[in-house]
């Protein structure tokens, strides 16, 4: 008679430290409202892993993160959130495919109201190493951002524009050089709604859905606008093991989001983490 092999568990504690360079954080579609900066990041997580059979596991962690911006303060941010995670291997070895279902959650708190409120993604994805050097991942995804601030500012329209929803595929690739470094290639599609700050545009007027005053960057008189539209983003990773617990990596993506009016949004992000596993 065949018995399940009963449920181990193992601890997993992460942080990592970032410097954050983002061109357009308005997502705005023309360069009198783009408004570039840097940021500082913290990211941790600490959760429990379960073996519940030989191919089953079971991860389940609580996360807190920040971000701490040079000159738009309003853009500061706490966030407090968790997670969980159920992955099935198919066979044995490292060859083996398998599937994961996730889901995620977070309280993000904005030094501005605007954008506070609480958000969480569902995804699913399947992946498999086809050498000792060489995996691949794609899955797909949803997500949904809540907005309970926002004072409309045209009568009859919304004033929550980070009230957000959308759905996404996406594929991330990796290769190992030697022990020490791995590249990564890492792209999306998502389409849904998308929040662009800007000043008073007939073109942006016409294809919101929600429009509220943007206290973020306070200087101008900008708008946040929400659109749908569809999103392209394609990346890039970098990383250099240090030892069994440490290690830098270097980022780099780019995205490109089309809306209706023929509006186009394109920014770049780039980054250098320091990351430790405890």
């Amino acid at each position: 008679m065949l018995q399940a092999l009963p449920a181990s568990a193992e601890w997993l504690l992460d942080a990592d430290l970032r410097a954050v360079f983002d061109s357009n954080l308005t997502r705005a579609p023309s360069g009198p409202d783009v408004r570039p900066d840097w940021a500082a990041t913290f990211d941790a997580s600490a959760g429990q892993f379960f073996a519940l059979t030989g191919d089953d596991g079971l991860t389940i962690a609580l996360d807190a993160r920040g971000a701490a911006y040079h000159r738009y303060k309003g853009l500061n941010v706490a966030a407090i959130g968790g997670s969980v995670v159920y992955r099935h291997k198919f066979g044995l070895g490292w060859g083996a495919p398998w599937v994961a279902l996730a889901t995620s959650g977070s309280y993000d708190d904005y030094r501005t109201d605007l954008r506070t409120g609480a958000r969480f993604d569902l995804r699913v994805e399947v992946g498999q190493r086809f050498s000792e050097s060489f995996d691949a991942v794609a899955g797909v995804a949803y997500d949904r951002r809540f907005a309970p601030y926002g004072e409309p500012v045209v009568p009859g329209i919304s004033g929550k524009a980070f009230e957000l929803t959308g759905q996404s595929a996406y594929f991330r690739l990796g290769y190992a050089i030697n022990d020490a470094w791995l590249v990564g290639v890492n792209g999306s599609i998502r389409r849904g709604d998308v929040e662009s700050t800007s000043q008073e545009s007939l073109p942006v007027f016409l294809a919101s859905s929600a429009i509220a005053e943007d206290p973020a960057f306070n200087e101008d008189e900008l708008y946040a606008y929400r659109l749908r539209g569809t999103t392209s983003t394609l990346g890039a990773t970098l990383s250099w093991a240090l030892s069994e617990r440490s290690s830098l990596n270097l980022h780099y993506r780019y995205e490109l989001t089309r809306s209706p009016y023929d509006l186009e949004y394109r920014s770049y992000n780039a980054g250098l983490a320091f990351a430790y596993r405890f």
